[in-house]
């Protein structure tokens, strides 16, 4: 049984906001992390769901081999579509109604379904391209039905497909802020996320600043991720709660950690993990190129077949892995906002981390229900704390 209430409320604006992004194709990054970047879509796409009672459900997806574009069409009416840069084949279009009947709430969930797996910087641009137009039609279907109480940016972005919706709901009688947020390149090719987490960039800024969310602690809500470092140290599946002390407002993180620990759920708080460390995205987008460099002089020399295939296959795997944790965010937005898109001073982030054992079997994260349902217990009982230190 359900210990919240999710309503639509009457308040401009909340007393604490909540920003969750897919992060279109964002599966791999460098050092071996592999993610489910949309977890943070799912968990705040679930708490509006709550509250407007949308129908989230694929009920059609076409494809045109000819144009290359994916059309995902909602139960409750929202249609999203996206194109893939080398079109698609015949039965790369029969393959996509598998999605159908599926939540679209799970964006990559579903995506990894359809195609077995998925890699972003253009190695597999359908299930990305495919879950970017999932993700655009689940965020249509909320705004169709509710015009009037969903703030939507509506301007297009240069090569991107980006695309933001807020409102207010009441938690529990908590009016919270909501920001869900679309990101990713054109084309299938993803990972651009400068306007991840609470970023406030454009017309997303306007939209942040409409719903109050920049007078008000933020909890930004990342991804189902395994994490070597992190995820070597566990046996199950552990959520993690980050802010930098000094930097971040770590009294959201702490809140999270004391609700997590209140509903028995295992959790990891750090409060070092998020340092300004400026010229590192620029030092590490260097450091990759002088490997694809060099690379490029060993099959400049190579002579047997083998050793030209073997040499090209390591390529492929570093830009279809490895890339992913260069290519995602602009070196300067990175010298500040970080690896989550955090503004100094506003917010900390929570993301669940996999074990072991668990990403040797599924090889890359999807996210449940199960797993939405503990985030948003956790935020919700994370809430009442936050308020009553207010």
């Amino acid at each position: 049984m359900k210990d919240y209430v999710v309503k639509i409320s009457e308040k401009n604006t909340g007393v604490l906001a909540v920003l969750g992004h897919a992060g279109i194709g964002h599966v791999h990054s460098h050092s071996g992390f592999v993610q489910d970047d949309s977890a943070g879509f799912a968990v705040v796409a679930s708490i509006m769901k709550e509250a407007f009672k949308v129908d989230t459900t694929i009920q059609y997806v076409t494809g045109n081999s000819e144009t290359g574009s994916i059309t995902v069409e909602t139960y409750g009416g929202g249609i999203g579509t996206s194109h893939t840069r080398r079109g698609l084949t015949p039965q790369e279009v029969h393959m996509l109604r598998r999605a159908e009947g599926e939540d679209g709430i799970y964006t990559q969930t579903v995506a990894v379904k359809t195609f077995g797996r998925m890699y972003g910087q253009g190695a597999m641009e359908t299930p990305v391209a495919l879950q970017g137009a999932i993700a655009l039609a689940v965020m249509d279907s909320f705004c169709k039905k509710f015009p009037h109480k969903i703030l939507t940016t509506n301007e297009k972005y240069d090569r991107l497909i980006d695309k933001m919706s807020g409102t207010v709901v009441d938690i529990n009688g908590i009016p919270v802020s909501l920001l869900l947020n679309i990101n990713g390149s054109e084309g299938g090719i993803g990972p651009a996320e400068d306007n991840e987490g609470n970023t406030a960039l454009g017309q997303k800024g306007e939209i942040m600043k409409l719903l109050g969310t920049q007078d008000v602690p933020n909890i930004i809500v990342e991804s189902k991720s395994y994490v070597p470092s992190l995820s070597k140290e566990i046996n199950c599946s552990t959520f993690l709660f980050r802010g930098q002390e000094i930097i971040d407002n770590t009294d959201v993180a702490k809140a999270l950690a004391s609700a997590a620990n209140d509903l028995s759920l295992p959790y990891i708080l750090k409060n070092d993990s998020l340092p300004i460390s400026k010229g590192n995205l620029e030092n590490a987008t260097r450091n990759f190129a002088r490997e694809i460099i060099k690379l490029g002089e060993r099959l400049s020399g190579a002579q047997s077949a083998i050793d030209k295939t073997s040499i090209i296959a390591e390529i492929a795997r570093m830009v279809s892995e490895d890339a992913g944790g260069i290519s995602f965010m602009s070196n300067d937005l990175h010298d500040t906002a970080r690896a989550a898109g955090i503004v100094p001073g506003t917010a900390s982030v929570m993301s669940l981390l996999v074990p072991e054992d668990y990403i040797n079997y599924w090889k890359i994260p999807v996210l449940t229900p199960e797993d939405v349902e503990q985030y948003m217990r956790i935020i919700f009982c994370a809430a009442k704390k936050l308020i009553s230190e207010c």
